[in-house]
């Protein structure tokens, strides 16, 4: 892959710096944070896994906070997987799922599709007689009369059109649809589905297994592994019971996330990171991405690395202890970095110490929001243990980041550093921050 050119001005320095966009694995912008993380290596740590627990299937749960870059390390993974000749199926979740309500059989439906989508696009014919069936059963078990219509009469425009889809794959792809768009269907769907829970679950490992047959006998591969990112934005609220909807995804239906019959990898959300319940249905736990340690030197050069790979910095920036300054406000993310260089980019033709102060400004605000007056004590706690428990309090501090986690040869935490930027917290706390 060729090098991009380094943006030598702001409005070029904005393109570059896009937070909502994971490096492809090939990428020459790529920086390995593995060091500065403080963990082992993502790619290699997961294949190894998988290589050595075939047969068997490999079950394993991710997480980090979002924006620490599992995004692009989850691609980094997939392109491992494949040079030792696994089939891997990357899912967005994000894509074609309501991150707002997920409910476990919306996660396995997108894995069915994905599969069947996947392989088709790859040239192979899964059996007719099997993908026949498995409509017939959604069609008299799952679905309503006018969503079989709604399908039958898609189909046909298609057909019509040219396009080679299977009335499966239609029907897969409409019924996510509904899921993302948050129609009525949605509840009669998951309400079906959850009585006919076994026979889904028949249907969709059948599904896999003929996916896995084509695969090795067609085309040589040693088997599939499905890659399902984006779970661990998926919104955190409390129920009527005091569960939330984190644990109830991931702890009260880990068995059924389970069940496909493949190896299988989710993201999950940082919250849930050192639940016990969850390491007795994953056997190898939760494997943490911490954020980059970005207060030691090595961090901060590592992160203002991967601004220089894409930033001219000397020509955008009046000096490079500006950049400096955006490194140790984003926490060691490195989403909150882009963010932070794209909004120091709003000023003039140089990015200089105001536009940065206005940058920093903004994230501070963001932050200041989402604190409780009740929240001080936990953070209080969290700034002189550096520990952070596992209870409810806490784990709503951590989804939205007031609380990063951290790794040194054992688990550690913080605050963000944009909480020391704050008037009435640093009184609260009797600390002093960055000014």
């Amino acid at each position: 892959m060729s090098v991009p050119p380094l943006a030598t001005n702001v409005d070029d320095a904005y393109r570059v710096c896009n937070p909502e966009q994971p490096l492809k694995a090939d990428d020459t912008r790529y920086v390995d944070l593995t060091e500065v993380r403080g963990m082992k290596n993502f790619a290699d740590t997961i294949t190894k896994r998988i290589i050595r627990t075939a047969p068997a299937f490999h079950k394993q749960l991710i997480t980090g906070h979002r924006g620490c870059g599992k995004s692009t390390e989850i691609l980094r993974l997939k392109q491992k997987l494949e040079r030792k000749n696994f089939f891997a199926i990357y899912i967005d979740v994000e894509e074609i799922l309501d991150l707002g309500e997920v409910d476990y059989l919306d996660v396995l439906l997108a894995i069915a599709r994905q599969t069947e989508q996947s392989i088709r696009e790859h040239d192979l014919q899964m059996d007719a007689a099997l993908l026949q069936g498995i409509y017939d059963w959604f069609a008299e078990k799952i679905i309503t009369k006018e969503k079989k219509h709604d399908v039958n009469t898609k189909m046909e425009a298609k057909a019509s059109a040219g396009l080679k889809i299977p009335l499966v794959g239609e029907l897969f792809s409409s019924l996510t649809g509904d899921i993302q768009s948050g129609s009525s269907q949605r509840e009669v769907t998951r309400e079906n589905l959850e009585r006919q829970q076994a026979e889904f679950f028949e249907y969709l490992n059948a599904l896999i297994h003929e996916a896995r047959r084509l695969l090795k006998d067609e085309r040589g591969f040693e088997d599939i592994v499905i890659l399902v990112d984006g779970l661990e934005k998926m919104q955190y609220r409390l129920l009527s019971d005091e569960q939330s909807t984190h644990a109830v995804l991931f702890v009260h239906h880990a068995e059924q996330l389970k069940a496909p019959d493949c190896h299988i990898v989710y993201t999950v959300p940082v919250s849930l990171a050192f639940q016990a319940n969850l390491g007795a249905a994953f056997p190898e736990g939760v494997m943490l991405m911490p954020m980059v340690k970005y207060m030691k030197p090595e961090g901060e050069q590592a992160l203002m690395e991967i601004i220089q790979r894409r930033v001219d910095v000397g020509q955008v920036f009046e000096t490079e202890d500006l950049l400096k300054r955006l490194v140790h406000i984003s926490g060691g993310a490195v989403r909150d970095l882009m963010r932070l260089m794209r909004l120091a980019t709003e000023g003039g033709e140089q990015i200089g110490q105001m536009d940065v102060q206005q940058a920093v400004n903004t994230v501070v605000r963001e932050y200041d929001r989402l604190v409780r007056n009740k929240d001080i004590e936990t953070l209080r706690f969290v700034q002189e243990t550096k520990r952070v428990p596992a209870d409810e309090e806490y784990a709503r501090l951590l989804n939205h980041r007031l609380i990063l986690e951290y790794q040194n040869g054992e688990r550690w935490a913080d605050l963000h550093p944009a909480l020391l930027e704050i008037s009435w917290i640093q009184d609260e706390l009797n600390i002093q921050g960055e000014k």
